[in-house]
């Protein structure tokens, strides 16, 4: 009788602990399925802001692509503009060193066509550098002729300028 009393007692705890474990199961399932709507929610969520991140970015990246657009063209413009301003110095530039050159050669002309006392008159009347400058342009016998009658002081002076030659560096660079 002992025996089956044993028996008894193994079979009701047996009975109990696969009623225990079925409990246990159901409630581990119960977790697992919160934690696998947990991930599930938070998967959805990582794509949602993934989405969204990938918009933003695609935006941003199609203004900087635009503004990287709109810079291109003011560059090209501004180098145009630049070419042109930079061609129109050099056609302002040859029409001045035309208009210098009429005026030295008209000046020249009417000094070289001049009676020689005029001529030492009116030279020694210029500042000194000036006065040198049309002498130097000048034919030396025409020179020598002016300086004949110009006032031996400021023959002296203009001779030492055109002797040094400083003066007319800068002015043989722009020829």
């Amino acid at each position: 009788m002992k025996f089956i009393y044993f028996i008894i007692f193994l079979a009701s705890l047996l009975y109990a602990t696969s009623e225990n474990n079925d409990e246990i199961l159901a409630d581990r399932e119960a977790k697992i399925a919160k934690n696998l709507e947990l991930i599930d929610s938070s998967r959805q969520e990582l794509e949602a802001y993934r989405a969204a991140t990938n918009t933003l970015f695609n935006q941003r990246e199609e203004q900087i692509l635009a503004k990287e657009r709109d810079l291109n063209k003011t560059l090209t413009q501004i180098s145009q503009k630049e070419e042109n301003i930079k061609k129109m110095l050099d056609k302002n530039e040859k029409i001045l060193s035309e208009i210098k050159s009429i005026t030295n050669d008209k000046i020249l002309s009417v000094y070289a066509k001049m009676k020689d006392g005029a001529a030492a008159t009116i030279i020694a009347q210029l500042p000194r550098d000036e006065a040198a400058k049309v002498l130097h342009a000048l034919d030396p016998k025409k020179i020598s002729t002016i300086f004949a009658k110009m006032d031996p002081q400021i023959a002296a002076e203009l001779t030492q300028i055109l002797k040094n030659d400083e003066l007319f560096k800068d002015l043989n660079s722009t020829k």
